[in-house]
């Protein structure tokens, strides 16, 4: 169990990452260009927002850590995040969430498997959440690899749902995860 009071900033570890909930003063220029870059936008099925750090900041504060979380994703030996994690907890015990690696070298290092499967036991173990799901371009062919290798089921094609940077529509994909399918990979060694 985490030792986490709500409302608090909340910490989560793994092996190579320490995940911590953001402040105003992580709306730094490098977090605001992940916001901005049409390649990072486009694999998300969005459109570059042209932000300024006021927007970011805006963004950041939105989050309460009780029912929404926007966690950095942190290198031990790095001040500054290569990426961030967002959950949204909804009625019924379910949580919605999504990840973005901003530091482009980071990409294609198994950061969101390694992260998320912490994100997922918080949520699952510590808050008894009965599903994890998300949403995805379906042409972010690194993204449905990774909800794929975690179990993660996809439960249904949202056809031209999305509208990517260049203006054409595609179809967004759904995962969804349930807490006992979870628990099932982790007995059997599944679960990264």
């Amino acid at each position: 169990m985490t030792a986490w009071i709500p409302g608090n900033l909340l910490e989560l570890e793994t092996e190579n990452f320490r995940l911590r909930s953001l402040t105003a003063a992580d709306a730094t220029d490098t977090y605001v260009s992940w916001w901005n870059d049409p390649e990072i936008q486009n694999s998300l099925g969005f459109q570059p927002r042209g932000w300024k750090r006021d927007d970011a900041v805006r963004h950041i504060q939105k989050f309460d850590n009780r029912r929404n979380f926007h966690l950095g994703i942190f290198p031990p030996d790095r001040e500054l995040p290569v990426g961030f994690f967002a959950v949204f907890l909804e009625a019924e015990a379910l949580a919605r969430t999504n990840v973005v690696i901003g530091d482009k070298d980071f990409w294609g290092r198994r950061v969101v498997l390694e992260v998320r499967a912490r994100v997922l036991s918080f949520l699952f173990e510590d808050l008894g959440v009965v599903k994890v799901y998300g949403r995805v371009d379906a042409r972010n062919f690194s993204s449905i690899y990774n909800y794929k290798a975690q179990g993660f089921v996809c439960e249904g094609i949202l056809r031209q749902h999305g509208r990517g940077a260049d203006g054409t529509r595609h179809d967004v994909l759904m995962f969804g995860l349930l807490r006992d399918e979870w628990q099932r990979a982790k007995l059997e060694g599944v679960a990264q």
